[in-house]
């Protein structure tokens, strides 16, 4: 089933896991009667024949949120779901600069894609002609044997979301819980204040009791539910203790400061933090 570009992990309880040039984990749950694809990845290439080798049921396909490396893939599938509050902002990703960028990125963190990726398809390729379908918080995608609740994790994004598989306990978490990093460095409509990140992490801390194994979009998995604790307490940290934090820069340049706290780590702008302690006094 791998492909040069795509991995796939299963992951038992007939979910897997594809992931794409060793960055984003995009999720496949398989129920008794549907299937449901977690996230597109960048889309550097037609992951549809793997998802076929593991399944023929029919498949739907929902968006974590819009960021690039999460969304761009779109384009290979008809239809889409994804929140309302991320859709300007997939719209505004889809554009070549960005894509140059990605693929440039990942081809000098792994050079053995060179040739791989049909980068002039790429290129030219555009997410706008899918047919998208809102979701929200407490939607439902019963996939037969398996029910998976919309969870909105509003924070890296307005408009992030998980997904909860009601009966087994799994997280299917996106950007929002994760050991690797979140970003929250941009005091724009792209990305929420840390006070509605802060709200939503206390949510589903409420719910620890039904969550199992979570499956991250970024780094290790299957990781455990202290690490939403270890988030929200990192947001709390972050507010007193952040002197000796350091510069993060990406492809797209130096654009936030690394907080580490515990297990987790959060880059995050001057401004937003400012924003956050303010909200305090």
């Amino acid at each position: 089933m791998d492909s040069v570009i795509n991995k796939v992990y299963e992951l038992g309880n007939n979910n897997y896991c594809i992931r794409e040039a060793d960055s984003t984990s995009c999720y496949l749950i398989v129920g008794e009667k549907k299937a449901l694809l977690f996230d597109t990845a960048y889309g550097y290439e037609d992951i549809n024949p793997i998802i076929r080798e593991i399944t023929d049921l029919p498949l739907i396909v929902v968006d974590s949120h819009g960021d690039p490396d999460h969304a761009l893939g779109n384009y290979w599938f008809d239809e889409v779901y994804i929140h309302e509050l991320d859709l300007g902002k997939l719209f505004r990703n889809d554009n070549p600069d960005i894509k140059r960028k990605a693929i440039d990125y990942r081809l000098q963190k792994l050079p053995e894609l060179k040739g791989a990726i049909d980068e002039e398809t790429y290129l030219a390729s555009t997410i706008k002609n899918v047919d998208y379908h809102f979701i929200q918080a407490g939607d439902v995608f019963d996939l037969g044997g398996k029910s998976l609740e919309v969870i909105h994790m509003p924070g890296h994004s307005y408009g992030c979301i998980a997904l909860l598989d009601q009966k087994n306990g799994d997280l299917f978490s996106g950007d929002m819980i994760t050991k690797h990093n979140i970003w929250y460095f941009l005091p724009n409509d792209e990305q929420a204040p840390f006070s509605l990140a802060a709200a939503a992490y206390d949510k589903l801390l409420k719910r620890k009791e039904e969550i199992g194994n979570i499956y991250p979009a970024h780094g290790p998995a299957p990781i455990q539910s202290e690490v939403i604790e270890q988030l929200r307490e990192a947001l709390e940290d972050m507010k007193v203790n952040n002197q000796d934090d350091v510069l993060f820069e990406s492809f797209i340049g130096p654009n936030g400061y690394k907080h580490y706290y515990k297990d987790t780590l959060i880059i995050y702008s001057k401004e937003r933090l400012e924003e956050f302690i303010k909200e305090d006094k």
